[in-house]
C-alpha cells in the first residue's frame, strides 16, 4: 500500500437500502466525512431508488455517492436502464462497473465493459472497475492473464488524461458473496503487484496514481489485516458494513491498522 495516496473505502449496498436506510447512511457518512483526516475518501453506492437523495445531502467532498451500474448509451429505448447523464444530473459522482454478478447473471462482456467506460469519462463520472478471477481460472493457474484481459480491454481506448476517473477494485470470484472466503493477504499482495505492472505497461507514466482497492469478503476480523497488505490502497466491503454502526466500526479498525504500518 502506498502511503503517497488516498485510503479509499465504501460499500455497494446491492438491492437492500430503502431511501430511509440511504437517509441515515448519508448522514453517518456526512458525520465521518467531517472527522477523518484529509486522505481518506468514502463511497457508497445505493439502489437507483435513492440516487435523488444526493440532491438532499450536503455531504463533504472527501464522499461520493455511487451508482451500482449505467447503461452504455447515452439515450434510447432501454426499458430499466439509466445512463450516464441521467446519474451526472442527479449529482452522482462515482459509478460501479464490471462487477462479478453483473458480468455472470447478466452476461455483460469485456467489450460492455469498456463501452460503459467510455461513456463515464464522456460524462465526467468517476469508476470502480471490478475484476476478478473465478475459482475454475484460479485452480487452473490463469487468474493472472484473467486480470490481464479484464484490465486491457476496459481500458482500452482510454487517454491518460482520463485516469483520474479510475479506480480499480480486485474482487476475486471465489471471494465474493455470502459463501465467499476473504482472499489471504499474501495473495492479495500479488494479484495487486500483478495488477499495478498490467497499469504500468498501459501508462508508464500515468498508472501510479491510480488506486486498487481490495474487496472480497471484507469484515471486522480481516479488515485491519486487509488494511495493511502492501499495495492495497483501500477496501471495498461489502455486506459486513451493510449497517451504518458496523461501517464506522470497520472503517476505524481499518484507519488504525494503516496508521500502524505507516508509524512502524
Amino acid at each position: 500500500m502506498s502511503v503517497n495516496r488516498p485510503f479509499y473505502f465504501g460499500t455497494n449496498v446491492k438491492m437492500t437500502h430503502t431511501p430511509e436506510d440511504t437517509r441515515i447512511f448519508l448522514q453517518m457518512l456526512t458525520e465521518l466525512g467531517e472527522e477523518l483526516p484529509a486522505d481518506v475518501r468514502l463511497f457508497y453506492l445505493p439502489p437507483y431508488t435513492s440516487l435523488h437523495l444526493r440532491g438532499c445531502s450536503s455531504l463533504p467532498s472527501s464522499v461520493w455517492l455511487g451508482a451500482q451500474n449505467m447503461h452504455e448509451d447515452e439515450w434510447g429505448a432501454y426499458t430499466g436502464e439509466i445512463s450516464a447523464a441521467m446519474l451526472r444530473e442527479l449529482g452522482v459522482e462515482l459509478v460501479l462497473l464490471g462487477h462479478s454478478e453483473r458480468r455472470e447473471r447478466y452476461n455483460e462482456t469485456d467489450e460492455g465493459v469498456n463501452r460503459k467506460v467510455q461513456a463515464a469519462v464522456a460524462n465526467g463520472l468517476k469508476f470502480i472497475l471490478c475484476i476478478g478471477e473465478t475459482e475454475r481460472e484460479k485452480r487452473c493457474g490463469v487468474a493472472r492473464e484473467t486480470l490481464s484481459r479484464q484490465l486491457k480491454m476496459a481500458l482500452h481506448g482510454l487517454a491518460a488524461c482520463h485516469l483520474s476517473k479510475v479506480h480499480i477494485a480486485y474482487e476475486p470470484v471465489w471471494a465474493i458473496g455470502e459463501k465467499g472466503s476473504s482472499a489471504p493477504p499474501g495473495h492479495v499482495a500479488k494479484m495487486h503487484a500483478w495488477i499495478r505492472n498490467v497499469l504500468e505497461e498501459l501508462y508508464p507514466q500515468e498508472s501510479a496514481s491510480v488506486p486498487i482497492l481490495y474487496g472480497g469478503s471484507v469484515n471486522e476480523q480481516n479488515c485491519a489485516e486487509l488494511a495493511r497488505t502492501p499495495l492495497v490502497d483501500g477496501l471495498f466491503v461489502g455486506r459486513a458494513v451493510w449497517d451504518a454502526e458496523n461501517f464506522r466500526k470497520v472503517l476505524y479498525l481499518s484507519l488504525a491498522s494503516r496508521m500502524d504500518k505507516i508509524e512502524s
